[in-house]
């Protein structure tokens, strides 16, 4: 019996065809809280960047943003975070100057950019979200990096980030770059363990390698039609894209609602 559902965000919940929440997204969560079955967002996102989208106005028992490295409950309130340690971000600013590239680092309340250039204007709009302040690294526990490459750079960035990360694609022109022992599941833990539910009683939607971690784990893992085909590899079930009701035609077809 599934108790909680995490759902990723962009091409999942979010379609950037359409610039909204599909319908049949939108009532199937409604379904689902009826249910009593926990909502839960699961996102690479920070949590202020929801104020701007969408779907500001969809309620959800908690919010695992920044790919598990910051959680909140459902009145936006801590509950687990994994900062990076302070001389894994030295090392990255200071990598990424000497190659001269794009990365954004991501605070608690905040994100900082080091740079602009045309690979992050294009990434910034394939997700409907504004280009982040341009600023120098203050010091501040960061939960996030995000580097803004196109993917026949992803061997140098392999190459030069610390060995306690890795890289995971969002789109053809940004990644994000985690902590080995974090990720999305790393809040999925802590979250079903405060409340008494087992991995197999949860269900999994995404479209992006930064969702692999989450649809292995819970017990039905799905991947939207339009997800990256290396997520469709290891889902246990693929529905169809996010503008053709795949949410709910997931969800109706494990009968769930």
């Amino acid at each position: 019996m599934i108790k909680a559902a995490f759902f990723d965000v962009d091409g999942t919940l979010l379609s950037h065809a359409t610039h909204c929440v599909p319908k049949s997204a939108r009532e199937s969560l409604e379904k689902l809280r009826a249910k009593g079955i926990k909502t839960y967002l699961c996102t690479g996102r920070h949590i202020l960047e929801f104020d701007f989208l969408p779907m500001a106005d969809i309620p959800f028992d908690g919010y695992i943003t920044l790919n598990g490295h910051l959680c909140l409950d459902a009145n936006k309130q801590l509950l687990c975070d994994f900062p990076f340690p302070e001389d894994t971000i030295r090392t990255l600013i200071a990598r990424f100057k000497e190659h001269h590239l794009p990365l954004l680092l991501v605070e608690d309340n905040g994100m900082t950019l080091n740079f602009v250039n045309d690979t992050v204007i294009r990434a910034q709009k394939a997700i409907s979200s504004p280009i982040p302040n341009i600023a120098p690294y203050d010091g501040k526990p960061i939960y996030l990096a995000t580097a803004y490459v196109t993917p026949d750079e992803d061997d140098l960035i392999r190459s030069i980030i610390p060995s306690n990360c890795h890289i995971a694609r969002w789109n053809d022109r940004g990644i994000d770059l985690i902590l080995n022992d974090v990720g999305k599941v790393a809040g999925i833990r802590t979250i079903i363990e405060q409340e008494g539910i087992l991995p197999e009683e949860c269900i999994a939607f995404g479209d992006a390698e930064n969702d692999i971690d989450m649809i292995e784990f819970c017990g039905i893992g799905v991947a939207m039609g339009n997800a990256q085909q290396k997520v469709k590899d290891i889902a246990d079930y693929v529905t169809t894209d996010i503008d053709r009701d795949g949410i709910e035609n997931a969800l109706r077809f494990y009968g769930i609602i």
